[in-house]
């Protein structure tokens, strides 16, 4: 990614001096974005184009330049990493600007969560500016308390928040549901135990600040949005109620990178915006990331009309490998992958990427086994550590008296907890609510911890927090567990402190915010590889990988029926070719790419994906790819022939008592086929024309042929 040097500021110069100097060495692609002073701009940023670099100078430039406050923009993004770099680089560039002017910086869910607990009237709507927002493992246990308290039925509750989303599309019912059950009952009284309790979920803060901003006012002289091609129908609506035809919008994406669209973001969204906000537009099109070779390789794969150009040398080819399955591979990676580090690259610098998140098993394994550090890209709940699952509820339930979920939770867990059953932590509920009675230190402590927490005019320290508690006693000294469980608990009452004394907030305040940016992106403080202090292999999906970049990337598992994965319609083809692209583009310096002779996964064929067909063979070095299909038809033979033999095969193969669900089978579309093979949730078919086609037997329209 290119970025700008810096430069030192001439005595007596200013820092507007400097920036200017600092914009004449962004190329005229990059200033012509910066100085556009459009209503609306939407600026197509081509893969490794310096579009980041091109945002802060944005910001920079309209608040040092043209004046404009910080505090009058809303900069939104989609991970919490992309907008912490953005403040970070901000900072590095002028050290003077403050946390608290960025404050309506972060992501979409972030943003929406500042605007309530601060500019919106959010008591309207019940709630107060201090609400606690639920992870996704807490929702859950949230809804089984609504429905058991109301002794409601309500179907499919393992599937009860797609039920949720489909309800607001409109959808009724679900699976073979002939008739209603209490969903709606449900989410009335749902909605009315979360003003209760002072608490939103993840869909709340959005719908919540859409619903605010279309009746008051609140206008930002600029709104800037980054990976603007991931947005869905809520995020747009979002920025237009922040827009309201008023401030001026700066939107930057590649629509080479649709890949979100079971999320919701849209292909056509680029032309709607233009269309809506009549807006400029402008391209960032050369690249400053990879080589020439790799470059070449991605053209193939760009949206119509689209275009890019690089200024690197040609490089190495990009080399494709066969492998017999994933763990030959595996072993194979792991004597690479230390060869290259011996001769001086960094375990960092290196990537595996692959397209289902169960591929990266087999490489954990064997990785451990060989001594390669690595790190796999998983979001963990907390719920993996349960300390720190019962340190984040405690405090929860601290500064939130309201969140009676969380309440409930530390007094009946068994482990750090008092361990008490349902009815006794109820009892205990009404006497803490009614100040009736007396109760548990535990409790006590929760009630008083506003009240600790102004008694002093500086951040106390982490041990202080720790022991105000008890946590030494609620840990059990005599545990086994009780080092490590301190340990963890400590780490992490340490990041809250330092995360609350560098925004500058007060305490209760800032632990409140600690524990929703917690609910909301995760602990960022445990990651293995992270704690060992060592530069790790990083080991991540294609759709993971998005926004990266790797001197060196290996995309494994390039074979039909997996890249691309079989599509319903011809948009899913399309996005799965634009997540190939994805992949190729993560790699600066070396790109290989393998394919499998022996894969594991049922419906992946030993045969190379077509998208390696996209690549000019004159880019490619390889032992033995050459020598397949040279042209389409040659290859949709070989495919057919192969998916026939895999047909035959399982058919002949099948034991004489399985034969009989081995049958003929008809479908509307693809016509007739055989069951070759099915469980108690799906069909697998074979057609002769179109392969090997799987059915949820919820929804399966295949009719049995006698």
């Amino acid at each position: 990614m290119q970025d700008i040097p810096n430069k030192s500021i001439p005595e007596g110069g200013s820092f507007q001096t400097r920036l200017k100097s600092d914009l004449e060495v962004l190329n005229e692609y990059q200033q012509a974005a910066i100085y556009d002073h459009s209503r609306a701009l939407l600026l197509n940023a081509q893969v490794g184009s310096g579009k980041t670099t091109v945002l802060i100078h944005k910001v920079l430039y309209l608040h040092f330049i043209k004046g404009i406050p910080l505090e009058r923009m809303v900069v939104l993004t989609f991970t919490n990493k992309a907008a912490e770099e953005i403040k970070t680089r901000l900072r590095e560039k002028n050290p003077g600007i403050s946390e608290a002017s960025m404050r309506f910086f972060g992501t979409f869910h972030s943003v929406a969560r500042t605007l309530l607990a601060t500019v919106l009237p959010v008591e309207i709507l019940g709630f107060t500016g201090n609400f606690s927002i639920c992870d996704g493992d807490e929702i859950l246990a949230f809804y089984d308390r609504v429905i058991h308290e109301h002794e409601l039925s309500v179907k499919y509750r393992n599937k009860l928040k797609k039920r949720i989303e489909m309800v607001r599309q409109g959808r009724l019912l679900y699976g073979n549901m002939k008739h209603d059950d209490d969903l709606h009952d449900f989410l009335k009284l749902l909605k009315e135990e979360k003003k209760r309790c002072n608490m939103m979920e993840f869909d709340d803060l959005l719908e919540y600040a859409v619903e605010l901003l279309r009746e008051h006012v609140f206008c930002p002289d600029w709104v800037v949005v980054d990976e603007f091609q991931d947005c869905d129908s809520m995020q747009l609506e979002l920025i237009d109620c922040l827009h309201k035809g008023k401030g001026h919008l700066f939107v930057v994406g590649d629509p080479n990178q649709v890949i979100y669209s079971f999320r919701g973001s849209q292909r056509e969204l680029f032309r709607q915006f233009k269309q809506r906000y009549h807006a400029n537009e402008l391209t960032l099109p050369i690249n400053y990331r990879s080589t020439g070779t790799i470059l070449d390789a991605a053209k193939a794969f760009l949206e119509p009309g689209q275009s890019i150009s690089g200024i690197r040398e040609a490089g190495k080819p990009i080399y494709v490998k066969k492998h017999y399955n994933t763990f030959n591979e595996a072993l194979y990676l792991s004597e690479k992958l230390r060869k290259l580090h011996d001769s001086g690259a960094g375990y960092g610098e290196m990537a595996v990427l692959y397209r289902k998140q169960k591929q990266s098993e087999v490489f954990r394994n064997v990785f451990e086994n060989q001594g390669i550090p690595h790190e796999i890209s998983i979001k963990k709940s907390l719920r993996d550590i349960p300390v720190l699952h019962f340190t984040v509820r405690l405090l929860k339930a601290a500064v939130n008296a309201n969140d009676r979920d969380s309440l409930l939770y530390v007094v009946g867990d068994n482990r750090y907890g008092l361990g008490i059953s349902g009815k006794q932590a109820k009892k205990l509920l009404l006497d803490f609510y009614e100040g009736s009675g007396s109760l548990p230190a535990l409790l006590e402590n929760s009630k008083g911890f506003a009240s600790w927490c102004a008694s002093f005019e500086s951040m106390p320290d982490a041990r202080s927090i720790f022991d105000y508690f008890g946590m030494g006693g609620l840990l059990m000294p005599t545990s086994v567990s009780y080092a490590d469980d301190e340990a963890f608990v400590m780490r992490y009452l340490e990041e809250l402190i330092h995360f609350i004394l560098e925004r500058e907030k007060p305490i209760l305040e800032g632990i409140t915010d600690f524990l929703n940016q917690t609910a909301l992106y995760g602990s960022p403080i445990w990651n293995a590889a992270a704690d060992k202090g060592k530069p790790a292999v990083k080991l991540m999906t294609l759709h993971a990988a998005k926004g990266l970049e790797f001197q060196y990337v290996f995309i494994s598992g390039a074979n039909l029926g997996l890249m691309p994965i079989p599509a319903k319609n011809p948009e899913e083809e399309e996005e799965e070719k634009r997540l190939f692209f994805v992949g190729i583009t993560r790699a600066k310096d070396y790109l290989e790419i393998s394919y499998h002779a022996n894969p594991e996964e049922f419906g992946v064929y030993g045969i190379p994906s077509p998208f390696l067909r996209m690549i000019p063979q004159e880019l490619i070095e390889s032992d033995d790819f050459g020598s397949r299909a040279s042209n389409l038809s040659q290859l949709r033979r070989e495919i057919k022939s192969n998916m026939d033999n895999k047909a035959r095969h399982a058919v002949a193969s099948a034991p004489e008592q399985e034969k009989e669900r081995l049958r003929k089978v008809s479908h509307d579309k693809y016509g007739i086929g055989t069951v070759i093979s099915e469980d108690d949730n799906a069909v697998t078919v074979h057609f002769d024309v179109y392969g090997e086609k799987a059915f949820s037997k919820m929804f399966c329209p295949l009719k049995y042929i006698d």
